[in-house]
């Protein structure tokens, strides 16, 4: 444990001043952490909605474990993207979610299907070099520009030995044996977040609810009333996909703000949803 884990940040700021130092002058690894919620002060991009919340004037866990080096990677992410105007990543509760489970219970390998732009891809890639796993995420996109986007930045992050993007559809029968190969071991966790489409989205779950480890989990975004109008083809969505499959799979499922209404009166704070299924383990398996 370093002086700084041990005194704490004010405590070594007291220090500092009464033998007449200045922080600057400290070396990087004893000088306290910016407030990170200071990057977020200001954003009027839709983007940054939950940092606008009088009641969120924290650091979330997803980037308060992050080093100094992913944060200003992730920084430089944001930066990037917003000149590019490529706006559409999973949101701080969805993410802080997935970093409960994943962390929490050490699940990998996890296949995401849809990463756009990738910020999810690099904050679960770094929540599972923490847990010192390789070979653990793999991640498909059909877009082969935003493959190359995301590959690019899992280079700069170097993610390379933890993280596989691949360019294809997240439907295709051919990609859980895929997924398999890469990982030389099964399935334990799926996160569906791609095309919104009501009738892609029944195959994704037909797909990779197969393709899970028994006791698996996957989870999905975009499930509430609200999030169906993301549907391109206009035939429900997420929404309508998952109710329809699990009232004809019978499999456990969670659907959080299934009808989500006013943002400021939701619990959970993403008002597009989040739906989480637990594939069974055999009876026999069980007990």
């Amino acid at each position: 444990m370093n002086l700084r884990e041990r005194v704490g940040k004010a405590a070594l700021g007291r220090l500092t001043e009464a033998v007449g130092w200045s922080l600057e002058r400290l070396p990087a690894s004893l000088r306290p952490p910016a407030d990170r919620t200071l990057f977020f002060e200001g954003k009027k991009n839709r983007r940054y909605w939950w940092h606008w919340s009088p009641r969120h004037r924290y650091v979330p866990a997803v980037y308060d474990v992050l080093s100094e080096g992913e944060w200003a990677l992730l920084q430089e992410w944001f930066a990037d993207t917003e000149r590019r105007e490529l706006i559409g990543e999973a949101s701080v509760p969805f993410m802080s979610v997935l970093q409960g489970f994943v962390v929490g219970s050490a699940i990998a390998p996890i296949v995401q299907c849809g990463h756009y732009a990738g910020y999810s891809t690099l904050v679960l890639g770094f929540m599972l070099r923490k847990m010192k796993r390789q070979r653990a995420l793999f991640t498909i996109d059909i877009d082969g520009a935003m493959c190359d986007y995301t590959r690019d930045w899992v280079a700069r992050a170097g993610l390379e030995e933890v993280v596989t993007v691949v360019r294809g559809d997240s439907a295709d029968p051919e990609m859980p044996g895929r997924a398999r190969a890469a990982f030389g071991t099964d399935i334990s966790s799926v996160l569906i977040d791609s095309s919104h489409q009501y009738e892609h989205t029944l195959r994704e779950l037909d797909l990779w609810y197969g393709a899970l480890r028994p006791g698996g989990l996957l989870f999905l975004h975009d499930v509430s009333d609200f999030a169906a109008s993301f549907d391109s083809t206009g035939k429900g969505g997420v929404s309508r996909a998952l109710k329809e499959w699990t009232a004809r799979t019978q499999a456990p499922c969670l659907a959080v703000n299934a009808a989500a209404g006013p943002q400021e009166e939701l619990t959970y704070k993403d008002g597009c949803g989040l739906g989480i299924v637990q594939k069974p383990r055999p009876v026999s398996e069980a007990r």
